[in-house]
């Protein structure tokens, strides 16, 4: 018999100033690249010396330069591939996170559960004393879930009245 899916949201990386911070690299790379081709092509170069050529050797981009910039752009992918995905069944939540990490709790186990306004507490998935496991994206609102064994889960989340309600039902 195939669960019911009562509640499900997808959250990703969508803050304007962590993407700022990302790609600032990126975008002074591409300003030094731009640079340096106006510098070499524009005609300046000429002037100083008549071999052209020897200046755009001696400008030319090298491997290790280039290196921390393909690096960005790794995170800058994994940072849009990556997402939390929350779905609740009717005996189930789920919880997907980064590309291959991934948790199922019985909701039978679930013996409370509260919304969360909580301080930042930083983004992935995090242990704290106080809430347990942590599974954020963005928001400082979740859903705090103690299961009967103990252990503690707060799950992120911009609908978490919704998540609370479906848990709670």
């Amino acid at each position: 018999m195939k669960e019911g899916v009562q509640f499900k949201e997808t959250q990703k990386f969508t803050q304007w100033w962590l993407w700022l911070i990302i790609l600032a690299p990126i975008i002074l790379f591409v300003i030094k690249v731009i640079s340096t081709r106006i510098y070499v092509f524009g005609g300046y170069a000429a002037a100083e010396t008549s071999n052209s050529n020897m200046i755009w050797i001696a400008n030319r981009i090298t491997l290790g330069e280039l290196l921390p910039y393909f690096f960005y752009l790794l995170t800058v992918l994994f940072l849009v591939l990556i997402k939390l995905k929350v779905v609740v069944t009717n005996k189930k939540i789920k919880i997907r996170h980064l590309l291959f990490f991934s948790k199922i709790i019985d909701l039978s186990e679930v013996t409370e559960q509260q919304i969360i306004n909580y301080d930042f507490v930083g983004y992935g998935i995090r242990k704290t004393k106080k809430y347990g496991t942590v599974y954020n994206v963005k928001g400082k609102e979740g859903v705090a879930i103690t299961l009967d064994n103990g252990e503690k889960y707060l799950i992120g989340s911009q609908k978490a009245k919704e998540l609370h309600a479906t848990i709670r039902s």
